[in-house]
């Protein structure tokens, strides 16, 4: 577990993060929407920044040079001209990691064998992003933290990440990834903390956040044409054609809808989420 007390950090006078006090355990998801300060929360935990003078953290009761943290910031692209194996090869050494056996098994655990002799610049983003989870875990760490793992990935390469995420968390290692996409939370985590404007909106499991939501999510069947008209009554989560005609619309509304034609359903975490920044309540 991670434990951090007091967390502010203030850059050029202005407060990014706001007196943070969470607990993060297991696979944590940090979501928020863009300039939450995801980014400047991960760097902290990952002791690449420091924040302010206040600012407590512990791992496992352990300061952060008695624990091997491995980190994958959002933007991962080194040595172009160098091939995976070089890359993995050079920071394992910069690492006094240096285990070949240990490398195979990376590229054999992250599928990325068929990529070992391919150089860095001639990768997807999506193998270039398993690259860099290979990297972070060249030391064996205690905690691996990850910020916006499938960001500008397409859906196939988002799902081998994500399954690879998966597989690396049955090892006993921690695992914190920083996100704006819900899949990346949803498809992985089971434990959340929300942050907005560098505060804290909420910590605990998903079925908690999408509790938030409940009793505030309809449904209906409309013509295409008069799908603009929902915007009245709230936010529209989905779209699903029925027809050439018909569409039926999800959406999340802050006021009870009597009109017969709105059907209550259940809840997600989409709907949770929004109302939560929202900081709606049943009115």
């Amino acid at each position: 577990m991670i434990q951090i007390r007091n967390l502010t950090k203030t850059i050029k006078k202005r407060k990014i993060l706001n007196d943070l006090n969470i607990d993060i355990k297991g696979i944590t998801g940090i979501i928020g929407p863009n300039g939450a300060g995801k980014t400047t929360l991960m760097k902290i935990i990952a002791t690449v920044i420091n924040g302010d003078k206040n600012t407590r953290i512990t791992y496992n009761d352990q300061h952060s040079s008695e624990v091997k943290i491995g980190y994958l910031p959002q933007y991962f692209d080194i040595y172009p001209d160098l091939t995976v194996m070089n890359v993995l090869t050079l920071l394992a050494q910069l690492k006094n990691q240096f285990n070949t056996e240990y490398i195979e098994e990376l590229l054999v655990q992250l599928n990325l064998t068929e990529y070992k002799h391919i150089q860095m610049k001639k990768l997807s983003g999506g193998t270039l992003r398993r690259v860099g989870i290979a990297q972070a875990l060249l030391n064996k760490p205690d905690f691996l933290i990850i910020d916006e793992p499938t960001a500008g990935l397409d859906i196939m390469e988002c799902i081998k990440l994500r399954n690879s995420l998966l597989n690396i968390s049955k090892k006993n290692i921690e695992i914190i990834i920083s996100s704006h996409i819900p899949e990346d939370i949803t498809g992985i985590c089971d434990y959340l903390i929300v942050i907005d404007k560098g505060e804290k909106k909420f910590e605990g499991d998903i079925e908690a956040l999408i509790a938030h939501s409940s009793d505030l999510v309809y449904e209906t069947i409309v013509d295409k044409s008069d799908i603009t008209l929902i915007n009245d009554e709230g936010i529209i989560l989905n779209i699903e054609q029925l027809s050439m005609e018909k569409v039926r619309v999800r959406i999340l509304s802050e006021y009870l809808i009597v009109d017969p034609a709105y059907k209550k359903v259940h809840s997600d975490f989409i709907s949770g989420y929004i109302t939560l920044l929202k900081g709606w309540e049943r009115k």
